[in-house]
């Protein structure tokens, strides 16, 4: 199976803040597809803060991996620390401002979807946080596996069909089943791997649809984020108004 894979040289690049936080996104350069809008791997080399923007329509999920954030925004009007491993999660609605505050040495994905802005729009905003307990590792098969959205996780999306977990892979060859009937975002957070024989660095991306799984030849002990998202939603998506 030929898949394109991005490395991060071939995402693209920002350095915000005089370059206290550096950020790549894989979505960048190449048509959208399924319910996602946006996706930036943020590293924060120093400390680094958003001022306060808006948002309307969209629901954003931002994974902490390291380090932590601080967060403040019209919904709850307080700031609220988030460390390493939590989730915050924020459904814009009608609409609400915010401000975000990367503590020095953070990683964090955040990822925006359209949960169908004609219903969204007409929603009062909505904001919470899940702290690290709220995530456990389980083992499947010879790997371990942590889910934070979807089905059986303890976040439930409005934007629909979408699945969230990361994978600790050790080394050597494993199989992971996929929904035919979805696509399935990789991003290899950490080590090195093969995937269906293409080569996958730290930080690279590619995407999948229409397989039921995928063989990995894990070369170095590797961390993979998965994210499932369905090939079509049954409302008007914003990119395409």
């Amino acid at each position: 199976m030929e898949l394109h894979i991005k490395s991060k040289l071939e995402q693209k690049g920002i350095s915000l803040f005089g370059g206290r936080l550096q950020e790549n996104k894989p979505l960048s350069g190449e048509p959208l597809y399924s319910n996602l809008i946006y996706w930036a791997n943020v590293d924060a080399i120093e400390e680094g803060a958003f001022p306060m923007h808006p948002h309307e329509g969209i629901e954003i999920l931002t994974f902490i991996f390291d380090g932590g954030l601080e967060h403040y925004d019209t919904a709850t009007n307080k700031w609220t620390p988030l460390p390493a491993d939590g989730v915050q999660h924020i459904k814009a609605g009608s609409g609400l401002q915010h401000s975000e505050k990367y503590w020095k040495g953070s990683r964090a994905f955040q990822i925006w979807f359209d949960p169908d802005f004609s219903k969204s729009l007409q929603k009062a905003p909505y904001y919470k946080d899940y702290q690290a307990n709220s995530f456990q590792w389980k083992n499947e098969n010879d790997y371990e596996v942590k889910s934070y959205a979807g089905e059986d996780a303890p976040i439930q999306t409005d934007a629909p069909g979408i699945f969230a977990k990361r994978y600790k892979l050790p080394k050597g060859n494993h199989t992971i089943n996929l929904d035919k009937n979805s696509f399935h975002s990789f991003y290899l957070m950490e080590g090195g791997l093969e995937i269906e024989g293409n080569e996958m660095l730290k930080d690279s991306f590619t995407k999948t649809n229409n397989i039921e799984q995928v063989n990995l030849n894990v070369t170095q002990n590797s961390e993979l984020f998965i994210l499932q998202s369905p090939v079509q939603v049954s409302y008007k998506k914003v990119t395409d108004r």
